[in-house]
């Protein structure tokens, strides 16, 4: 097998946006299942109806954000917190606010518009002062009333900021303890998802969920994502074909634990645990085979990934007022026809609304955040090999106060650099979790 150019030190790596594009993909189908009517329809369905989405975001969270630590490990001593949460801030939050009046005003939009047009709609109610507080916050996730209503898929940033508080405490201690560290961690969040199963495992839905969702419940699987940074570039080079057959089959043995129901009868978070290994063992494969990362980075997926935050944030409430209309003005029966349709209208529509989302809020953060500087390893100072997953990846923290680690990223959606995975897209699981827009 050719690897792929992994240790290249570039600053967007195209194939990873192309997985960004098909998280995306992957939960756009989701949401146009479920408002077509969840159609069965064989083997379509039932991959689409497996709740693996916002796993897939989270793994690509952790690792992106440790990427340039496994590159260059002596940029661990240099970690600063301050300048990297404002650079986190700058990126997502505006985007997220727009995205946020853009649910609230959608629907009372298409309501003067149907009155307009001599049609009967119905007013919908404005967010209570507890809805916007909790969502500008980021702490809806916090309050089972209120952390599905706004736009029912937004309660991952809630988890996306979680997880951003807790990444420097987990680089503080890697500082110290190496990849130790990362096991650790992972050891916490098994063992805080065991705590939920025993504690709370009988109340309703929305309380398990939003506990087993939690920065904490999630830790596992961002972990996962630091550890294949890692493990991409410790192989890179020295994957041969029996190497790709066995991480296929790992992953192949991953994703039946995870999604089969014979597995889930116990405390430990097995389901976590297997799409771990499965999204991982796929970043590795993207990282190391040539032909697998040429897939992912072909120029058009590589380009909707670089956009998929902004299609993300304003795909559910696009597809489910369209979704409306096909039903209710063209009488297009809920079915197959009308997924058909939110598949192909319905993602030229989001595709638009996202796309000008991108380039009027969504690129101008990424220039600003860009505007916070990086920190770089010193002139002339060769990347610190990792040694070896239970040893320190580089020395005790010296100089924490430096500015943060993160690489710029040029604009360009097409360049090989660095990607920004800024949220984790998906859902969660039970019937209907994610508070479906009122029908008008």
């Amino acid at each position: 097998m050719t690897p792929a150019p992994a240790g290249e030190r570039t600053e967007r790596i195209a194939a990873i946006d192309g997985l960004r594009a098909l998280a995306f993909l992957l939960v756009f189908a989701f949401h146009s299942w479920q408002f077509a009517g969840a159609p069965d329809i064989p083997v379509v369905s039932t991959v689409i109806a497996q709740n693996i989405r916002p796993d897939f975001f989270v793994v690509l969270t952790g690792f992106v954000l440790f990427l340039p630590f496994a590159r260059d490990p002596s940029r661990l001593g240099r970690f600063s917190t301050g300048p990297y949460l404002k650079r986190r801030l700058r990126r997502i939050v505006l985007p997220y606010y727009v995205a946020l009046a853009y649910a609230i005003l959608l629907p009372q939009a298409l309501v003067v518009l149907m009155k307009a047009l001599g049609r009967d709609a119905s007013w919908q109610p404005w967010p209570s002062i507890g809805d916007l507080l909790s969502h500008l916050t980021f702490t809806h996730m916090f309050f089972p009333q209120y952390w599905s209503t706004i736009n029912g898929s937004l309660w991952t940033m809630a988890l996306e900021m979680q997880l951003y508080l807790i990444f420097p405490l987990v680089m503080l201690a890697a500082a110290r303890w190496g990849l130790r560290a990362v096991f650790g961690a992972i050891v916490v969040s098994v063992l805080f998802r065991i705590g939920v199963d025993i504690f709370v495992g009988d109340a309703e839905f929305s309380v398990v969920f939003l506990w087993a969702a939690s920065g904490l419940g999630r830790l596992t699987e961002f972990s996962f994502g630091m550890l294949a940074a890692v493990a991409g570039f410790r192989v890179a080079g020295r994957m041969r074909r029996p190497h790709v057959i066995a991480v296929l089959a790992v992953m192949v043995v991953a994703y039946l634990v995870a999604t089969e129901p014979f597995f889930r009868g116990t405390v430990l978070p097995i389901r976590d645990l297997g799409l771990s290994m499965l999204f991982g063992g796929l970043i590795v494969l993207v990282l190391t085979v040539r032909p697998i990362a040429a897939l992912f980075a072909w120029r058009p997926i590589s380009w909707l990934g670089y956009r998929s935050y902004s299609l993300f944030l304003i795909h559910q409430p696009t597809l489910w007022y369209l979704s409306e209309f096909l039903q209710k003005f063209t009488h297009v029966p809920e079915g197959a026809g009308l997924l058909a349709l939110l598949w192909t209208v319905g993602f030229a529509v989001v595709l638009g609304v996202g796309q000008a989302l991108f380039v009027t809020v969504e690129r101008p953060c990424i220039a600003w955040a860009k505007q916070v500087p990086s920190s770089r390893a010193p002139a002339g100072a060769p990347p610190q090999p990792l040694s070896g997953p239970a040893a320190p990846l580089s020395g005790p923290a010296s100089g924490v106060g430096a500015a943060t680690v993160e690489a710029p990223l040029p604009e360009a959606p097409g360049a090989v650099e660095m990607p920004e995975t800024d949220v984790d897209v998906g859902e969660s699981r039970g019937p209907d979790p994610e508070g479906r827009p009122p029908r008008a």
